[in-house]
């Protein structure tokens, strides 16, 4: 974690937009990459002048949109048939194949917004949106809605870090990668809480429409 941050506050402001939007890329497309990483730097590089405030805000935007739109459109293509498979991935029978495809048809913008905030999650749900045949209009516009919330607050924290901590940023780090644990820890928690109520709400519509014999 600190030898990206400072391989990334080391270089030169073309190299930086360069290598930023590639890592970030990366992380779109599943990459054990950690994404909050590049957008901390971000700021830091805005705070000491490398980077220009606007294009570094749009350089990372597009880093992170770029990759989740190509991890959405690998779902919509080979999706389905990796999860239908008789091979280790595929681990859905067709008729649950068919209950997820109607959980993403009702709840599928939620899902998408939710996971832009939790690591780990993120990718796996925007596979999932694609596999689901959601539409892209609607994964695009709630990913991007997300994105314009997670990200400007990462580099809004990278800049604040530079303002006020400086050289010192390194110690500060590790609090915010455990703040950063407790947040994905806390949203992790509500989103599968919802998960939850919705399947048991499901369960018992089904019931309820079965024939009393």
């Amino acid at each position: 974690m600190d030898r990206l941050f400072y391989y990334l506050t080391g270089l030169s402001s073309n190299g930086a937009y360069v290598v930023i939007f590639a890592v970030l890329f990366a992380c779109g497309l599943g990459f054990p990459l950690p994404e909050d990483i590049p957008l901390v730097a971000t700021g830091y590089l805005i705070w000491d002048g490398t980077l220009d405030w606007t294009l570094g805000g749009l350089v990372t935007i597009a880093g992170v949109l770029i990759g989740d739109c190509l991890l959405f459109f690998f779902g919509s293509r080979v999706g389905l048939k990796i999860l239908k498979s008789k091979q280790p991935l595929g681990f859905l029978k067709p008729a649950k194949v068919r209950r997820v495809r109607a959980y993403f048809r009702k709840y599928g913008e939620k899902i998408v917004f939710f996971a832009r905030f939790i690591a780990g999650f993120r990718a796996v749900a925007f596979f999932m949106a694609g596999a689901m045949h959601m539409r892209f209009r609607k994964f695009i516009l709630f990913d991007t809605v997300a994105a314009l919330i997670s990200v400007p607050i990462w580099i809004g924290i990278g800049y604040l870090l530079g303002h006020y901590f400086g050289e010192e940023i390194a110690d500060v780090l590790g609090k915010v990668k455990q703040f950063k644990n407790i947040f994905t820890a806390v949203t992790f928690t509500v989103v599968a809480i919802v998960v939850m109520r919705i399947v048991m709400r499901y369960r018992q519509s089904r019931n309820l429409e079965r024939p009393v014999n």
